[in-house]
């Protein structure tokens, strides 16, 4: 079992600027203060790791569910309606309540200032002349690198924030252009990432920050500053000098902009992610083998996860452990229902199949489709696999296809001790190796100077996904790589919060919200016509399918998790990757059939013809699919819940951004405020 990372209670009284005494200052000999809590590496460790233990406690808890990025893309959205949980994924921020980020806003600046000062009295104890690697070289560098990405943090969600009055009493502060915290940013960490461990060195692991995600993530930062974003228009000189190319019209308080320099950023990103990737990769690499009878790569990462242990694929995973941290399976995984008796199946699964994606999105062949999507979840009241209905709802009860990657029933030991609801110990990735990959072929496509060292990245992915290489991509350049390389990043990265980040870097956020809504318009349309929508991909959604429990282990009461299947004739592993684990076997022992066979998933069958007639006969109970999204509110539901944001404002900039809490503004004298709509009050 992976070590429980150390976690230091401290009782944090200041706000966010006006900070007390530091906790590092302490002079009670019965406390913690400078001399003692950096007295050797392994205590430096332990007060950093506090940063860590916040990082998870109060920004990761709930993953992207809390910063609501991946609800809301042209793949994903929340089935939950009518909420207020997701009205920054739909692009409607007035609906926002001021305090709608206030923890994770916080959370982020106390341990940006508090990694700042640990940096800072390492940087004073003079250990860092020496010309070999150490272990206080490398934990000044995580010091800085954990500074740096909650500085990363706060511009990604939150715009253009105070920034750079860590440590300091202020009385007086104002907004600081993203473009010049980003550069800072990006100089810091080009400043420490050669003083720290690569993967698997010095005993490092992607439990802690290292060089490898170091140079990833000057990549990532690097990428955004050069790519297309929503900037503020209502705070005169907020830009300074930088001068920006346009898309679409100005509102009066934003505008969708990318600045004239942007191939200086772009050529920062190649730089480091080329590092990240096949120099300083250290041990992380892309999973192309799998020893298992599926023999699915892809899946491993997905296993290891499930399993609790850090995969081989990751450069940085927040760690959790068993009863200590991992929230994913409940707030964006494979969905479950709320009952007592099994409580780690409480799964709400906030992540939802944009249905029209979850038909047309991936190529057959693909074997990252079924390790991504799933129509069915698990009942902890019966043990059995059940089908998640379309239209609103959450957990079990509705949303239809959901995300696929965390499923509690899918670990090498899902009754592992301590396994509890909402901590279930599943890591939380921040950077796998295949996001960095396709981040370097998306600064290669832009650039244009190496558009085959582009297709060759993409394509080794795809490989990946396929087995073979016949589904390989063609020599591309220009726009036509660029769409590819974006494409790919959606099939492989799917639910994991870089879909919609992806849309808006491209500057193509409202031509793929307007085609999704278009896509899901049509398929309605020929729902209620027809009783079925054929899509381009040749799969059918239809109005109903016919479904039927049955027991893939002849002669016994036990559940089974179903692995790939690519049999379309395998009704109770087709799609795979689903199933359920026998969790309560006592108390199920009499149900003897636990497994969900569907028919008719991605073809029509007339519920009046001879098929449907002989399932009937054969057991099988016709079942609403489809039709649930025609029923009710369910269509409104669909329409206000995918990228509904865009409507009107077509021609206008997207508003993703989350505000500022209030106590920021009023304290500010009234030098900050939100803009893009949010709420000041």
């Amino acid at each position: 079992m992976k070590r429980i990372a150390l976690y230091i209670y401290l009782a944090l009284t200041s706000t966010m600027f006006l900070q007390c005494k530091d906790y590092l200052d302490v002079t009670n000999p019965g406390q913690s203060d400078n001399e003692f809590v950096m007295s050797s590496p392994e205590e430096a460790a332990k007060t950093l790791s506090w940063a860590y233990g916040e990082y998870r406690t109060n920004v990761a808890a709930g993953g992207n569910y809390n910063w609501q990025d991946p609800l809301g893309s042209d793949a994903e959205y929340m089935s939950e309606y009518p909420t207020g949980n997701n009205v920054i994924a739909r692009l409607q921020p007035e609906a926002s309540a001021v305090g709608n980020a206030a923890t994770q806003f916080n959370s982020l600046n106390i341990i940006l200032a508090r990694a700042s000062r640990i940096a800072a009295i390492i940087q004073d104890k003079g250990v860092l002349e020496t010309n070999e690697a150490t272990e206080w070289k490398q934990l000044y560098g995580e010091a800085k690198t954990m500074w740096a990405l909650c500085g990363w943090e706060l511009v990604r969600h939150f715009g253009d924030v105070p920034f750079g009055y860590e440590n300091t009493y202020v009385q007086d502060y104002e907004l600081k252009s993203r473009f010049a915290i980003m550069d800072t940013l990006i100089a810091e960490l080009k400043s420490v990432e050669g003083l720290m461990y690569k993967v698997g060195e010095g005993g490092v692991t992607a439990e802690r920050l290292n060089r490898s995600y170091a140079n990833a993530l000057i990549g990532e930062i690097a990428l955004h500053a050069g790519g297309w974003q929503t900037i503020r228009t209502d705070v005169p000189g907020l830009y300074g000098d930088i001068q920006f190319d346009y898309k679409g019209t100005d509102d009066g308080t934003c505008v969708y902009a990318r600045r004239k320099d942007y191939m200086d950023y772009i050529r920062v990103a190649e730089q480091y992610l080329n590092l990240a990737v096949n120099t300083h990769n250290g041990t992380a690499r892309l999973i192309t083998t799998d020893s298992r009878a599926v023999n699915n790569p892809f899946q491993v990462h997905w296993q290891e996860i499930n399993s609790r242990r850090v995969s081989p694929e990751s450069l940085y995973e927040v760690a959790c452990a068993p009863g200590f941290g991992g929230e994913h399976p409940y707030s964006q995984g494979r969905p479950g229902s709320n009952n007592g008796a099994v409580s780690v199946l409480n799964t709400f699964a906030a992540i939802r199949i944009v249905p029209s994606f979850f038909y047309n999105g991936y190529e057959d062949g693909d074997r990252r489709r079924d390790v991504s999507m799933v129509v069915t979840g698990s009942d902890a009241a019966t043990g059995r696999e059940t089908l998640m209905p379309m239209g609103a709802g959450t957990r079990i009860g509705g949303g239809g296809p959901a995300i696929n990657k965390w499923d509690q029933n899918r670990g090498d030991n899902p009754l592992i001790p301590n396994n509890a609801f909402r901590n279930s110990g599943m890591n939380y990735t921040v950077m796998r190796m295949a996001d960095a990959m396709l981040m370097l072929a998306e600064a290669k496509a832009i650039l244009g100077t190496d558009n085959g060292g582009a297709v060759n990245l993409v394509n080794q992915i795809r490989a990946r996904a396929f087995g073979h290489t016949s589904a390989n991509i063609p020599a591309l350049s220009g726009e036509a790589l660029l769409d590819a390389v974006y494409e790919e990043r959606k099939l492989e990265l799917l639910g994991e919060g870089d879909v919609r980040w992806d849309m808006i870097r491209s500057g193509k956020f409202n031509e793929r919200a307007i085609q999704v809504r278009q896509e899901m318009e049509n398929m309605l349309a020929g729902l209620a016509s027809n009783g079925y929508y054929t899509f381009p991909s040749g799969r059918t959604i239809s109005n109903y399918i016919w479904t039927k429990h049955v027991q893939l282990t002849p002669g016994s009461s036990a559940a089974v998790v179903t692995q790939e299947s690519t049999d379309p004739n395998d009704p109770a592993r087709f799609p795979g990757w689903r199933g359920i684990f026998n969790w309560n076997a006592a108390a199920h022992a009499s149900i003897t059939a636990k497994n969900l066979a569907v028919q008719g998933l991605y073809s029509y069958i007339n519920p009046s013809g001879a098929e449907a007639i002989a399932l009937e006969a054969n057991g099988y109970v016709k079942t609403d699919w489809a039709v649930k999204m025609l029923q009710g509110t369910n269509p409104a539901m669909y329409r206000a819940a995918i990228l509904d944001g865009v409507v009107g404002r077509e021609n206008l900039a997207p508003r993703y951004f989350h505000p500022m809490p209030l106590t920021v503004i009023d304290q500010s004298k009234g030098k900050v405020r939100n803009g893009y709509g949010l709420p000041n009050n």
